[in-house]
């Protein structure tokens, strides 16, 4: 037998090389491996094969929930994280003290699914009066969720501004507009209606009708004297206005069949942006989607299109006769129009300004009868369509469709967003809400219909107005998370 001897250099030099070589095939091997695990593959030892699965991710509000996975209890609680096989799953998460939340998913190989935003609801929910006022006709919370104003009356300008910062003790002040900021016919006020308020939740439009005169006004919450009558401002007859991104001093108006752009700090205006303007909807800084009327061919035509960086572009043409609809919204570094051409039929564009073959109809939404409404969510993953109790969403994310019916009390104004994967709808009196696939259908507490809804800042509220026997209507907060 060969001896070999492992004193020498050439020796110690071959053994070296040779474990150099297998720790090196071991490391690659076992990055190998480990990619393949965070794919979500895994060794099947049934058919000897290797199968892709997919990663769900678990969050819910409030934190600790047991997850349940089909039929299985896990041993941990959210936030977590599990590899599961490709295919169909029952998902549950519990919490003592809370209704379960089940939701059944299926994965597709490789899939990152995100359960983020699961809200575990109390068994009992608490419901109590916060503040009485005389009477409400209209109301709308912040984007912040931090206040709500409040419309007393139709026809007088009776504003009520809550602070809502402290949802066990909100204060309600007088908002109130300076009369010579209104325009009087007869010696009387018009209607009013609050329109939106801007993203920094401090200023707010409100419409004023009067006979032959249209007003949009902007209020500041911090200085209710500083209001301005943005009509009177510019001299223009503004049938609808926006605010343009973050700066309250910005909108885009309708005026008269003009688009412009009004400048309240500069008081300047811009001459016509988009002209035959029918509809438009704003979106952050510089988007504009719109609908306008133009001549073409001797006759007249309808067309879909956005208005930004200073230019337009048309991204559908219609027959005069067509009743369009549209709403936009940005996800993810895209651009999504959604056009309705009243066949019941919802298309959404992606990229519509754009020139390249990203320019493309991501889905049809078919409701199967007129479209009444259309909104996407605030983040504009989510789209929803409806009429009456029907209902169908897009989630452009997963790219797919849920189509369902709102069972129970008949459905006559549009569903509301809450945040971005709940709806609700106060049908019936009820306040209820539900996810944008209709999982998870939950009641909370009776309100009065048509008026507004808010969660708390910290999500741990949800605040709504129900009338009194007295005929005044309460600010109400229901409790979410127990303390």
């Amino acid at each position: 037998m060969m001896h070999i001897d492992l004193t020498s250099k050439r020796a110690r030099l071959a053994l070296r090389f040779f474990t150099y070589g297998v720790m090196t095939l071991a490391t690659a091997v076992l990055t190998v491996v480990a990619v393949f695990y965070a794919m979500g593959y895994r060794f099947n030892q049934n058919d000897l094969t290797f199968t892709q699965g997919g990663l769900i991710q678990f969050r819910s509000a409030p934190e600790g929930a047991q997850i349940v996975i089909d039929g299985q209890l896990q041993n941990y609680t959210t936030p977590g994280r599990a590899n599961l096989g490709a295919g169909s799953h029952t998902i549950e998460m519990k919490l003592n003290g809370y209704r379960s939340w089940q939701k059944t998913v299926v994965l597709t190989p490789g899939q990152l699914l995100w359960l983020n935003y699961t809200r575990l609801l109390p068994n009992s929910i608490t419901t109590a009066n916060l503040l009485s006022i005389d009477s409400v006709v209209n109301a709308l919370a912040s984007p912040d969720h931090k206040w709500m104003l409040v419309q007393q009356k139709a026809d007088q300008p009776l504003f009520k501004l809550i602070d809502m910062s402290d949802p066990k003790k909100p204060v309600a002040t007088d908002l109130d507009i300076p009369e010579s900021q209104l325009t009087k016919k007869d010696g009387t006020f018009g209607q009013f209606s609050i329109k939106e308020w801007d993203l920094n939740s401090r200023y707010i439009l409100v419409d004023h009708a009067n006979k032959d005169t249209h007003e949009i006004l902007r209020l500041d919450r911090e200085r209710a004297a500083s209001a301005v009558n943005v009509s009177r401002l510019f001299g223009l007859n503004i049938a609808e206005a926006h605010f343009v991104g973050s700066n309250a001093n910005l909108l885009y108006a309708k005026t008269d069949t003009v688009l412009r752009s009004l400048d309240i700090g500069s008081s300047s205006a811009s001459a016509a942006l988009v002209s035959g303007i029918q509809q438009f909807v704003v979106y952050g800084n510089d988007a504009v989607a719109f609908t306008a009327t133009r001549e073409a061919n001797g006759g007249t035509q309808q067309v879909a299109g956005i208005y930004a960086q200073g230019k337009e572009v048309i991204a559908r043409t219609f027959s005069s006769a067509v009743k369009i609809q549209i709403t936009y919204s940005e996800y993810t570094h895209h651009s999504y129009l959604a056009i309705d051409a009243g066949d019941g039929v919802v298309k959404i564009l992606r990229d519509p300004t754009s020139t390249t073959k990203d320019n493309t109809e991501v889905a049809d939404i078919n409701l199967g009868k007129p479209v009444s409404w259309m909104k996407f969510s605030g983040s504009g993953r989510m789209l929803a369509v409806g009429n009456g109790n029907a209902v169908s969403t897009y989630d452009l994310d997963l790219d797919k469709l849920s189509a369902w019916t709102v069972s129970g009390t008949a459905i006559t104004q549009p569903l509301q967003w809450l945040d971005d994967y709940y709806l609700w709808t106060d049908a019936g009196g009820t306040f209820r809400m539900f996810e944008y696939d209709s999982a998870n259908d939950r009641e909370i507490t009776s309100v009065t219909s048509g008026l507004a809804a808010s969660l708390s800042a910290d999500g741990a509220y949800l605040f709504s107005f129900e009338k009194s026997p007295s005929g005044a209507v309460e600010l109400q907060a229901s409790q979410l998370v127990l303390q």
